[in-house]
């Protein structure tokens, strides 16, 4: 399948008012497809997206969504991704990655979609993990919702892969308490930012390498059933890249490492491109030296 099939496709983007959900949207817009986004609020724009409002752990409200669009393609992005261990994260964690996730596949069951591409992380444990119990509640429901994902895919042979999403960043990125914003926004600002330890190795990946690996995922033969790591394959300590991100903007600030706690079971790997290049023919293309100036020339424009 060529990226020319794409045109006049129904595609549903949960998630597509997101940081990466947005830049996809975008991406399938331009590819010539029909892009239909869900939100829990009203959204009015002319962006070319076809909006509807609706909670997605409500099963009535995505039966109607499907019967009406009978989508061809679904990228479920929506997501609430925190990855705070308290108490009061899971009940959220639990509905809107679990339960939307499993609405989606009982809806679709009955409907001629031709693939649904689940979002998931790093955080979730599977083969390439160094723990062997999901380490937060996001993870816990993630891990969940991807498994029953697999089941269906097993016993109904519904057409679901999994892309397994690295650690995301680049322009547009919606939430300032992440940590490159966040780092960005307050050396711009001459603030010193307040980090943890900075030891955590992280594989970064630009989010337009992510767009163009869930493009190739719609469009590669064959990987239903299939979970898909999209990273760069290369890991990095955290106050390496932050030190990087202060050095890119020439400033004097420094940042305050060890203020906060280390969070526990943090979990440490690398994508393995080289079997995501075999399954999808999908190569990360933005070194992070180079992503890391685009997403400071983005946050220097806004402020």
């Amino acid at each position: 399948m060529e990226q020319e099939d794409l045109i006049n496709t129904k595609v549903l983007v949960t998630g597509a008012s997101g940081f990466i959900g947005s830049a996809l949207s975008k991406k399938l817009l331009k590819l010539g497809a029909f892009v239909y986004g869900v939100s829990r609020r009203n959204i009015k724009t002319d962006d070319g997206i076809k909006w509807y409002k609706g909670d997605l752990s409500d099963l009535d409200f995505v039966t109607t969504l499907i019967k009406e669009i009978k989508p061809d393609y679904i990228y479920h992005m929506a997501s609430h991704v925190c990855g705070a261990r308290n108490y009061e994260n899971m009940e959220l964690t639990f509905k809107s990655n679990l339960v939307t996730t499993f609405n989606l596949l009982l809806t679709i069951h009955n409907i001629a979609c031709k693939r649904i591409i689940l979002a998931g992380s790093f955080e979730e444990v599977n083969s390439n993990s160094d723990i062997s119990i999901p380490s937060s509640p996001y993870a816990a429901a993630k891990f969940a919702a991807l498994n029953y994902a697999l089941l269906y895919h097993k016993l109904f042979n519904t057409p679901v892969c999994i892309a397994s999403i690295y650690m995301v960043y680049g322009p547009g990125q919606k939430d300032l308490k992440k940590l490159i914003p966040y780092v960005i926004l307050n050396t711009l600002n001459q603030e010193s930012p307040k980090l943890t330890s900075g030891n955590r190795n992280i594989d970064w990946v630009y989010v337009d390498d992510v767009v163009d690996a869930l493009i190739k995922m719609l469009l590669a033969p064959g990987i239903e059933g299939e979970s898909i790591d999209i990273g760069s394959g290369k890991s990095i300590k955290t106050k390496k890249m932050v030190n990087m991100l202060t050095d890119l903007i020439d400033s004097n600030v420094k940042p305050q490492f060890g203020v906060l706690n280390d969070r526990v079971m943090e979990q440490e790997k690398n994508a393995r491109v080289s079997e995501t290049f075999d399954k999808i023919g999908w190569y990360p293309k933005t070194e992070l030296k180079l992503g890391l100036s685009n997403t400071i020339q983005y946050f220097s424009n806004l402020s």
